[in-house]
Order: structure tokens, then sequence, then C-alpha cells
């Protein structure tokens, strides 16, 4: 079903996208290429009711915008299109997350706790995962959403070494018994802490528009961050509520471990984060608090603030064919003595305006900028118009084009490019997807959208695992489009299979599909209840 024509207004679009406040669900997912599963957490494009949904008769069994709320208090809370769990997903909410909800369920059939209807549509069941009750531990503690406005929805880190993901906040002999060499590795951490906690200008330094496109560069130097904000914190340092004398929520993580556990599992080296609370516990250590509601000592964290580098806004003064320096050390050269003469340097990661003109020096071949100079294309990702434009590119119809070639992303609306930017997606190249980590190719529509999701080793190329990628777009079976905080390689082949994209990049491409994502979810699939998935045309 093509989505409603007042989705396609830009002001309802932005309406739709400045309203999220993320929560989650779990879908089991394919991860990129990879034989392993993502957790689920999709994302809906609701533009209006479900047509199939009942109309009751009672006013309090509709939701209000103002009416009272429903939560999850498990990591996912699934919204269904009906009032039964064998129902079509919708998508879903995350732990700690609320949506509106009508006053009255409209059944209680399978659901102990009532079936309500939410805003903007679908139903969900006050029971075990979901809960009215506003005072549950689970709504109380968890009340940090993702940063639906920044490119990084969280604060990000890196497990330097292996750490421990406590269940609770464990005293000073705990520490010494569950992690190997702690005295050393905290001697170390005293006198190198400046150097192991560095961070540098990322992606949410990056001034925005309302679209998600840049519009400046970054700061010269990083913001003066405290240890606290950081690693997720909001500047109050004590332990909270919730972990004093004991753990006082429910384990939410998938990692099941008895209520007196310590220590639920050990987090492996290079593994990524999300952080949504920081404090000082015993042993004068920080912890740091995951979206799952488990503890790691930030002395083994790494900060990661992500990429700065961004796309070009085509209805800025841009044309195709342009280009993005991929490589450190580019030049620009003077070609009018037929030789191959460096005339200054171009810095990695500078978008490039070509006039379309190119020319061999001896083997090598160089391209020419509007500026009059010439830049070997080896060195560049570039953007072109294709010879021949597929069928969809029609009327005002928004799809993604991929070249697996020339590693770049082009957002058209019908015939014309309105954003380009540089990708990384399988290493493999053209080689078949099935036995390598090649890029599917072919036509496809975004099937789900999650804000942030876990996806598993395979799309970064090591043995660990990635919590809460942001901005991840599925199109077909496990491949997806999002963002890659892990790197900042876009311009060249790296991936599994997947599109990896920088954070700005990811965000930008996110908010501009469909389905765009309801107030308050935190995922959302495609379908006719929520509209057509965005098209993704994908070639080499």
């Amino acid at each position: 079903m093509t989505p409603d024509q007042a989705l396609e207004s830009p002001a309802r679009r932005s309406r739709l996208v400045t309203a999220l406040t993320l929560c989650g669900a779990a879908l089991a997912l394919p991860a990129c290429n990879g034989g392993e599963h993502a957790s689920a957490e999709g994302i809906v494009s609701l533009s209006s009711p479900a047509s199939n949904q009942d109309q009751p008769d009672d006013p309090a069994k509709v939701p209000r915008p103002d009416g009272p709320r429903i939560g999850a208090v498990q990591m996912t809370a699934i919204v269904y299109e009906r009032p039964d769990r064998r129902a079509p997903k919708l998508g879903y909410l995350r732990a700690g997350g609320t949506t509106v909800r009508a006053e009255k369920p409209v059944a209680l059939d399978d659901c102990q706790g009532g079936w309500y209807r939410v805003l903007p549509a679908g139903y969900m069941c006050a029971e075990g995962d979901a809960s009215i009750d506003m005072k549950h531990p689970i709504l109380r503690a968890l009340t940090v959403r993702p940063a639906l406005d920044k490119p990084m929805p969280y604060p990000y880190a890196f497990v330097r070494a292996i750490a421990p993901n406590y269940y609770r906040v464990p005293s000073k002999d705990e520490q010494l018994r569950y992690e190997m060499s702690l005295e050393r590795h905290l001697r170390s951490y005293k006198k190198l802490k400046t150097k192991w906690d560095e961070f540098k200008v990322g992606a949410n330094d990056v001034p925005i528009d309302e679209l998600g496109q840049a519009i400046g560069e970054p700061p010269e130097t990083p913001p003066d961050l405290s240890d606290s904000a950081l690693f997720g914190g909001n500047g109050e340092d004590a332990i909270p509520w919730f972990f004093k004398g004991g753990r006082q929520i429910p384990n939410i993580a998938s990692f099941k471990v008895p209520p007196y556990a310590v220590i639920t599992n050990r987090i492996a080296r290079k593994a990524g984060l999300a952080l949504i609370g920081s404090f000082v516990g015993p042993n004068d250590r920080r912890f740091a608090l995951t979206t799952d509601a488990r503890l790691v000592p930030t002395s083994k964290l790494k900060p990661a603030r992500g990429s700065v580098f961004h796309g070009v806004d085509m209805n800025k003064g841009w044309e195709l064919p342009l280009a993005f320096v991929h490589k450190e050390g580019a030049h620009k050269y003077d070609l009018s003595k037929a030789a191959l003469d460096k005339n200054g340097k171009l810095p990695w990661h500078t978008a490039v305006q070509l006039t379309g003109k190119s020319k061999f020096v001896g083997k090598t071949r160089l391209v020419e900028a509007k500026e009059g100079y010439w830049v070997r294309d080896a060195d560049v990702a570039i953007a072109v118009k294709p010879s021949e434009l597929p069928p969809h590119a029609k009327g005002n119809t928004r799809w993604i084009d991929i070249s697996i070639l020339n590693q770049v992303v082009i957002l058209y609306e019908g015939p014309k490019p309105v954003y380009a930017t540089a990708a990384a997606t399988g290493r493999d190249g053209l080689a078949d997807p099935k036995t390598t980590f090649s890029t599917v190719r072919g036509t496809f529509r975004i099937r789900e959208k999650h804000v942030t999701t876990t996806m598993d080793s395979h799309e970064s190329g090591n043995k660990f695992e990635l919590r809460d990628v942001p901005w991840v777009q599925y199109f077909e079976a496990g491949y997806a489009i999002h963002a890659s905080p892990w790197h900042d390689d876009y311009g060249r082949p790296r991936s599994h299979g997947c599109i990896n994209l920088s954070p700005i990049d990811a965000r930008r491409v996110f908010m501009w599909t469909d389905p765009p994502v309801p107030a308050d979810w935190h995922g959302a699939n495609s379908g006719p209840a929520t509209g057509e998935g965005t098209i993704v045309h994908i070639h080499p």
C-alpha cells in the first residue's frame, strides 16, 4: 500500500520526525550477511490508522494525545496491528519508554492486563513486556531516551580490555575477584587516564539543520566533557536508587542470572556499547549503565564519538558528478605540462565538484575539478548520475541509489538527486554475496527500521558484539543501511555486506526514508498498516 499523501508533505514528515522519542522491541533478525542474528528493534511509518483496526463505540477505548501511557518493562515491547499476539507486528518500544494509550482496554483475550490501543496505531498488551503502572521500577529507572536530534543517539564507548558486565554494583573485594590483575590495571589507568580517555571532535559536534544535513564545519577542538557526561551520566555521581543496597530492578538483559548474581558475563575487547548513565561506586571507580541496565567499569572503556564526515546537499549548488576524497595524502594536480605535477593537498573526506572530464597521464586516470585542478580517480569516490534512470525514478518517488564500484549513496526524489555521500559496502566487491562478504544487488524496499539495534561481529570483521548500532534499516534478509561508529573509512569497501554510513549521513537517510518512526517508538516495520518502505536500488 502506498503511504498516505499527507505523509509526503514536508510539514507532515517534519512533524513525524521531530515527534520521535524512542523505545525498543525485539524481532530476531539476521545480522549483516552472517549466519548469526541481530536483536530486533523495528520501525514504523504510520501515515494513518490501520484500516482493519476496530473503531470502538466507547471513547475511553480510543487514545487521546493527552491520555494515559503504557511502557516497556522488558528490553522490547511489541505494538501489534490487532489485539492478538498472532497479528502482524507494527513496531516496538524500548525498555523504559512509554507511549500514549486509551483509558480502557479493548479486550482481555490472551492478555490479563488488557489490550490497549496506542498512538498513532496498533495495540499493546499490558502484561509481561509492557505495563500501565508508571511506578514500575523499570519505567522509573530507565528514563533516558535516545537523542533523535543527534547523529549519535547515545554516548558510545568501545571496550578496551575484556570487561565484566556487572548485574549489581560490586564491592571492592568483588571487583578484585571478578577482574583479573585489577590492581595493576587500576595503577595503569591512574597513570594513563588522560591518554586512555582522550576523545576527538565527534559527529554530535557538527551543526546540522532540521533535515539532518551538516550546516557548518566541526569545531577545531572537542567540547569540554566531564567524566560523567563522557560516559552517559548527568553530573550526579551518586549511586542511583535502583542500585542502592543491591539491584532494585528486574533483569531485562538477554543473559539470565539469579537475583543474587554479581556479574552476568564478560564483554570482549572492541565490543561497542551505548551508555545511559554513569556514577562513582566502591573502590572509587566509575561505572557506566548500558541500555539493558547492566554495569561496566569505565576504566575498561574508550569513548567513541563517531566520524565527522558527511555528504552534501544537492539542493545547495552541488551537482553530479562530484567526488569524496577517501585517502589520506591525496593531492591536486596541474596537468598543463602533461605531467603529474602536484599542486596542493586534498584533505581526507573533502567533497569535490567535478566537471565530468577525465584524462590519462600514463596509466593514471584523473578527473577534473570545477576549480581547475585534477585529482586521481583512485583517491576519490565518484558520484555520477546513471546513464539511464530506473523505472521507479518518477514523480516525487523517493529512492536510494547505491553504487558498489563507486562506493557512493545518492538519495533521489523522482529523477532529482537531493543528497550524495560516500559509503562503505561489502569488502568483496562484486563477488557472490552468498559465499563472500559482498553486498547484495537488486531493487528492494526498506523492510524495518531501528533507531538502534544490536548487530553481530560479522559486520565489523571481528568476533565481538556491537550493541545499539544507530539508524539501522533492513531491506533484504540481514542486509541493512546503518551508521558505523567503529570506523571512518567511507568511500572504500570494508563491511561484511551491509552499507556503512557515517552517523551524520545514516541519520539523514533514516529520517528521510519510509516508514518514519512514530513518536515514542524505537522501531517499526513496513506493511499495509504502516506504508511501503523506501526503494533501495543497488547496482555495480
